[in-house]
């Protein structure tokens, strides 16, 4: 075998194709391959292992790293394809989605053109498997920018290792790469387990809990000089386990029932790893000489663009035909090799293997800057065209449903991890009156109304309001934290505190039906479970007994209907005929938790609840527009001028309501 570290394997090319497969697979909605989004972190072993054995190569041949070098081959291998995707996404999404849509993908676009869109995601706290995020053309493009910004640190790292061994001699350099890419990856798996327990979102997404897995690769590239002293049978068996392993991630994981990242991922690192190395001895694998087939080799080769190319079109599949049966997209998905091969014969080949290029390193940097700098502005094009879109009257009122309350921009209705409400007082203050809303975004959508209710009555109001966490003395499972919400039932301990401190005059609690309830280590959603639902009714019960003690009177203010679609972006497709967006009232509206949470308020004395729902649906649908005014600015909140044009009704309950309470 040559002394050389890296040789060309066909048995890698293959296994690019098992792991291509079942990516493809699952985005394609293969049910039986749950853990199919796995085979990206095969993806990752196998960069790992590759780009390490460039490098290492190079500093044995020269003693050094040239990044410029090492930058411009990243460029010609990846930058060009992924470019011209991106383009012709943007062009796309004008003619897909709708301009509300367009405007969020191309903040997409803009973030890959510069490989960012993991952090892009990681900030909107992206949930890969959510129903929003799977309608992202680019949301795919995550595991390329983690990839690039690993090299982005790697190669300077060897440079600097082959810096300081320089004068120890070759056996150095890889005592001290060893030790470095053993205490990296130790640190990055420490670190993605204790990232994935308290922000999986995060953890998910960006480079620190994922750097572990190129360093595996890195590994197996040191240790694969030793696979000729195995025998060939203990190495079949290696390599049967290790398909086995990525094959077993890929079957019994299932979507929604581990972490998507943690020990979940070892499976097919190790396995990745083990191929690795069992096919590195001189006499191939039996496992091996499949995965060097010509077919295998084949997709392994179109793997890159496959993998760039299969998601965007599945998206748009999705958003033209409703519902698509298994084989359509499947279908879909295998077609899509289609513009796989003519972007690898026609940019990626051409562009990576061009002689003139080779020679002119510096020249292809700048290259992948200007490219990378055209496609981040064709993004903000696309950004400002579906802007300016929107602004023109015919879209005018659609687009001003988006806007929000004050609320979420000075502070007062908090965030996920935050656990302690400013003081948030408004109002006049004329008179001694003092109202309390306490919830979640459904009692903050509530707050444009309840401002101008305490301005014509001169009283002053409070918002105690937190995203995802209801007054409900709950314990819930956060699908986005991807834990229990423990910061919920610190801000809600908190707050009754507060309020019992404060007596203000009326509390109002309101709060959203939808919520996964802990039971035991069971975490049953409220709109399906009369167990869910059986605990929602003792948590409020707990929550109205634990504010008597403030002497205010108690109202519970009943959700709202809940559309279940994003009511804006249907608008803006269907804006000559609105109605064709109203929702059915039987999906609208769930009847069961509102019953649930009247059996609490009737065992608690001296609390009443009040109802506006009957502004919302006729006898079979809840229009969605009416007068001019769009009512919901999401799936479910209601927008501010919506809100606001409540204020009468809203005052009449409340009065009323007060009527039928005693004074405490």
């Amino acid at each position: 075998m040559s002394t050389r570290e890296l040789q060309f394997r066909p048995d890698i090319e293959g296994l690019r194709a098992v792991a291509i497969l079942i990516v493809v697979a699952f985005h394609a909605g293969v049910s039986r391959l749950g853990g199919g989004y796995l085979g990206v972190d095969v993806f990752f072993v196998l960069s790992g292992f590759l780009i390490t054995g460039v490098l290492v190569d190079e500093v044995s041949d020269t003693g050094s790293v040239s990044l410029t070098g090492f930058w411009a081959r990243r460029a010609r291998r990846l930058l060009p394809a992924a470019g011209v995707v991106t383009l012709v996404v943007l062009l796309a999404n004008a003619w897909v989605l709708s301009p509300f849509e367009q405007i969020t993908r191309a903040e997409t676009g803009g973030a890959f053109a510069f490989y960012g869109s993991n952090i892009l995601f990681a900030i909107r706290s992206t949930d890969y498997f959510g129903t929003a995020a799977v309608r992202d053309p680019l949301l795919h493009t995550w595991s390329l920018s983690v990839e690039e910004q690993f090299y982005l640190f790697f190669a300077p790292t060897l440079l600097a290792l082959a810096a300081s061994a320089r004068a120890h001699g070759p056996a150095t350099f890889r005592r001290r790469f060893v030790a470095v890419t053993v205490v990296i990856s130790l640190l990055s798996l420490a670190g993605c387990f204790w990232l994935v327990r308290r922000y999986p979102t995060v953890a998910f997404f960006v480079l620190p809990s994922r750097a572990w897995e190129f360093g595996i690769g890195a590994l197996a590239l040191v240790v694969q000089r030793h696979a000729s002293r195995v025998a060939p049978a203990v190495r079949d068996v290696v390599a049967f386990l290790s398909v086995a392993a990525i094959a077993a991630s890929a079957v019994l994981v299932r979507e929604g029932e581990v972490r998507p990242l943690g020990l979940a991922t070892l499976a097919p690192t190790l396995g990745a790893a083990g191929l690795i190395l069992s096919g590195a001895a001189a006499t191939p694998t039996l496992v091996g000489r499949f995965l060097s087939t010509a077919p295998m080799r084949m997709l392994g080769r179109l793997s890159y663009s496959w993998y760039l190319w299969h998601w965007p079109l599945l998206v748009y599949l999705n958003e033209r035909v409703p519902q698509p049966s298994l084989r359509l997209r499947l279908a879909v998905a295998l077609g899509s090799l289609l513009p796989a091969a003519v972007t690898y014969r026609l940019v990626e080949s051409p562009i990576r293997f061009s002689t003139t290029l080779q020679r002119r390193a510096r020249a292809t940097v700048v290259g992948a800057l200007v490219l990378a700098v055209a496609t981040w502005g064709a993004a903000q094009l696309a950004e400002a065209n579906a802007n300016r879109i929107l602004e023109t009257p015919r879209y005018a009122v659609i687009l001003r449903a988006r806007e929000q309350a004050p609320v979420y921009s000075d502070g007062c209705q908090l965030p996920l991890l935050a656990v302690e409400s400013p003081p948030c007082r408004y109002g006049p203050a004329r008179n001694d009156t003092t109202l309390v809303v306490f919830g979640d975004s459904h009692a903050a959508h509530w707050f444009s109304a309840f401002d101008s209710l305490v301005a014509l009555r001169g009283w002053s109001f409070v918002n105690l309001t937190k995203t995802g966490c209801p007054s409900v003395t709950v314990t819930l499972d956060n699908t986005l934290l991807g834990r229990r919400y423990t910061e919920c039932e610190t801000w809600r301990a908190a707050t009754i505190r507060r309020i019992v401190t404060l007596r203000p005059t009326i509390v109002v609690l309101s709060n959203v039906h939808g919520y996964n309830v802990v039971v035991g280590d069971q975490h049953p959603h409220t709109d399906s479970s009369g167990l869910a639902r059986r605990e929602w009714s003792v948590g409020l019960r707990q929550s109205l007994e634990a504010l008597v003690p403030s002497g205010a009177r108690l109202i519970v203010l009943e959700d709202t209907p809940q559309p279940g679609f994003d009511v804006p972006r249907c608008l803006v497709r269907f804006v000559d005929t609105p109605s064709r967006c109203d929702a059915p009232l039987k999906r609208a509206v769930n009847p069961l938790v509102s019953g649930s949470e009247l059996a609490a308020i009737r065992a608690v004395p001296g609390v009443t609840r009040i109802s506006l729902n009957a502004a919302f649906c006729g006898q079979t649908s809840c229009p969605v527009m009416a007068d001019g005014i769009v009512r919901f600015r999401d799936a479910n909140h209601l927008t501010v001028r919506f809100a606001q044009s409540l204020t009468h009704d809203l005052s009449l309950a409340i009065t009323a309501a007060l009527r039928s309470l005693p004074e405490r």
